[in-house]
């Protein structure tokens, strides 16, 4: 197997023809010249021709195109050919070593971390930019290179048109009582804001729980048409402390899974990293390593709530679930539905998307639903066999906290009840922390009394419990 990388071949094939027929361009490098000077040139070029200044951020090179008033992503392999190609006649670029130099240099130089980041939050559809204002009003201008969008739709969306199809996935899904439009308004905002691309901005993920045929994949599948598809990911967040998984969130502004893994857990530190806009570390396989902060929109799939040992709740406030409740019946299911609604209701679907966009604008939050509180709360017991103890009304009742009782007694009711129940005890220290990690949301609290001996409140002993400590 040839050792010779597509640079060192476009490197040998640029030699090749600039000994066959020298021809220097209007820019080529002076005798004089530098590897330094030539990425400074190369930039000053790229600003010539686009009458914008390129930017390096997300981990790739941003060129801006006049024509489609879009930021477009050069890879640094790709922009390492560029400059070869750009300089072939200088002796400073004659191997793919000196283009990658030139590159990294290139790079450095334009480097602007928060330059996507700071971008307005919108949509460009049909040559406008459709931006959500911080009143919640719909502000739409020409598209231009000030709005940093780095994808646009095709299609303008039409505010006053419907969405039969769209609207039928949604009243069979999520049903038509108050409970299920509550879900639906948390759908809209939520999917609206990442096509908007600011849903990273409120520190949320959206996950879609259900039974298969429910309507989620239909749902995300028309979603996802919006978007290019080279601006989709699917990385799963279990494996988001892997830096190349990582790395392949830089750049995407939508992340979609079809499927949680059931079984392997999510890490909390990483998650809460990514998902609440801090600089994360990453590297592209080969390359540099560089920081990024993501920008993708999460929403996920799962027919069963993924496990998890971070038990606090600056990890499930992260997260805002829908119920998906009823199923299609197999015979009832359309073929295509997803590419049908796209094609036949994509203006009606677009102003729909923005509107919920409007709505979270006007919120201020990603609101909390009946169904989400419960499955929340059914998902951290699953993953909190503390938190399942205290909730189990057979041991404990829930009371006010003027009457609170021994740690120790607690703990040692709990041990006997992870017995009977077939679950394994978690020690007293990482008791009383899985306590106080998620019994604020049920109003119970751990702390040390006077004589710093540690009590729980919130709680009561019934009578199964009083049997236990009094048979010890």
């Amino acid at each position: 197997m040839s050792n010779v990388t597509p640079l060192e071949k476009a490197a040998a094939k640029l030699a090749t023809k600039s000994k066959a027929k020298p021809k220097p361009t209007a820019h080529a490098a002076n005798d004089e010249a530098n590897h330094l000077s030539l990425a400074e040139q190369f930039i000053d070029i790229v600003f010539e021709e686009t009458g914008e200044y390129p930017v390096f951020s997300l981990g790739a090179f941003y060129q801006f195109e006049p024509d489609s008033s879009e930021w477009k992503p050069i890879k640094m392999d790709a922009l390492a050919v560029k400059i070869g190609r750009q300089f072939s006649g200088s002796r400073l670029c004659k191997k793919a070593a000196d283009y990658k130099q030139v590159a990294g240099l290139v790079a450095t130089i334009s480097e602007k971390e928060d330059f996507f980041s700071d971008a307005p939050g919108g949509i460009a559809a049909g040559g406008k930019f459709y931006r959500v204002a911080p009143d919640g009003q719909i502000v739409s201008s020409p598209l231009a290179a000030k709005h940093r969008q780095r994808m646009s739709v095709l299609s303008e969306p039409d505010f006053e048109a419907d969405a039969p199809q769209l609207n039928q996935i949604l009243n069979k899904a999520l049903g038509v009582t108050e409970a299920g439009l509550e879900q639906r308004e948390l759908l809209q905002m939520a999917m609206g804001a990442a096509l908007t691309c600011t849903l990273w901005r409120y520190r949320t993920v959206l996950m879609l729980y259900g039974a298969s045929s429910t309507g989620k994949s239909t749902l995300l599948e028309v979603l996802k048409r919006f978007f290019p598809s080279d601006r989709v990911g699917a990385t799963n967040p279990a494996n988001w402390n892997q830096e190349y998984h990582a790395g392949a969130l830089a750049g995407r502004s939508l992340n979609l899974v079809g499927e949680l893994d059931a079984n392997t857990p999510i890490a909390g530190g990483i998650f809460k990293a990514v998902t609440g806009g801090d600089v994360i570390e990453a590297r592209h396989p080969s390359h540099r390593p560089f920081s990024f902060v993501c920008m993708a929109g999460h929403i996920f799939n799962c027919n069963r709530m993924p496990p998890t040992r971070d038990k606090s709740d600056a990890f499930f406030r992260r997260w805002r679930i829908v119920e998906f409740s009823n199923s299609v019946a197999v015979c009832s299911e359309i073929i295509g539905l997803a590419d049908r609604i796209f094609n036949q209701e994509q203006a009606a679907v677009l102003a729909w998307l923005i509107n919920g966009a409007v709505a979270l604008a006007k919120h201020g939050s990603l609101p909390e639903t009946e169904n989400h509180r419960r499955l929340i709360q059914y998902w951290r017991s699953a993953n909190n066999s503390a938190l399942q103890f205290i909730l189990d009304p057979e041991y404990l009742e829930l009371k006010q906290p003027d009457n609170p009782l021994s740690a120790k007694d607690v703990f040692s009711v709990y041990r006997k009840w992870a017995n009977e129940v077939g679950v394994k005890p978690l020690g007293r220290n990482a008791f009383y922390e899985a306590i106080g990690d998620g019994g604020g949301r049920v109003g119970v609290a751990i702390a040390d009394d006077r004589d710093g001996v540690k009590i729980i409140s919130g709680i009561g002993f019934k009578a199964q419990s009083q049997s236990v400590l009094n048979h010890e």
